[in-house]
């Protein structure tokens, strides 16, 4: 049987350039890589079409970076056979009544607000809060996607699905994380899901490559191990 797909779909805030210290210790050619359309699109699979991606002809193994996570976690169906890997990952990021461990949603909503006056400074807030470079003045970005992000942030909750998935599913999370404590990390993925604990702050991809590398490779390593 042939390997499943490989697809990597990033955070808020980001593009598909974000996976490239990773990708380089993969060396995987067969690696596709989404485009979430936060910086205009066009550089990787896109959010219309991840759905039709993933059911095509073979399992996929999923792989996503903190927002990009829950994006595969509720907006996307995987086709059976399929693997979710999540890196700096949660199944649920905003607080409500039955996880108090969340992020307060009022904090998104003002980077909403703030989207609509000056889009860049809000995005080069978080992005300084990760610990990233700063984009530059008339970096390209698309207002709608981003504020849909910050939307899926805020309302999105895969915990139920993500139990569902059982040993389908594995996540890295960082000891050190600024947007995703420790707390959250565990509060929001089953209970039966022991997450693997490295450090590297946020952007553990670019941080900590080699550990991201070694984890998607067992990942892929589990699903050939459970094949019918």
């Amino acid at each position: 049987m042939a390997d499943p797909r490989v697809l990597l779909v990033h955070g808020w805030g980001f593009g598909p350039a974000f996976w490239a210290p990773m990708r380089e210790r993969l060396g995987w050619a067969d690696a596709s890589v989404a485009d979430l359309g936060f910086f205009g699109g066009g550089q990787g699979v896109a959010p219309a079409a991840l759905a039709a991606f993933c059911q095509e002809d073979r399992p996929v193994l999923a792989v996503g970076h903190s927002l990009g996570f829950l994006w595969l976690a509720s907006q996307v169906a995987l086709p059976a056979g399929s693997f979710l890997a999540g890196i700096n990952a949660f199944g649920c990021f905003a607080a409500r009544p039955d996880f108090s461990a969340g992020a307060a949603p009022r904090l998104l909503a003002r980077m909403a607000q703030g989207l609509d006056k000056a889009p860049l400074t809000v995005v080069n807030d978080f992005r300084a809060r990760c610990g990233a470079a700063a984009l530059p003045d008339g970096a390209t970005l698309d207002v709608p996607a981003l504020r849909n992000g910050l939307a899926l942030l805020r309302e999105g909750d895969a915990r139920a699905s993500l139990a569902r998935m059982g040993a389908r599913v594995a996540v890295l999370a960082s000891e050190d994380d600024p947007i995703v404590p420790q707390a959250m990390s565990v509060a929001s993925l089953p209970a039966s899901l022991n997450p693997v604990w490295a450090t590297g702050g946020h952007l553990l991809p670019q941080t900590a490559p080699d550990a991201c590398a070694a984890f998607v490779s067992q990942c892929r390593q589990t699903m050939r191990e459970m094949r019918p």
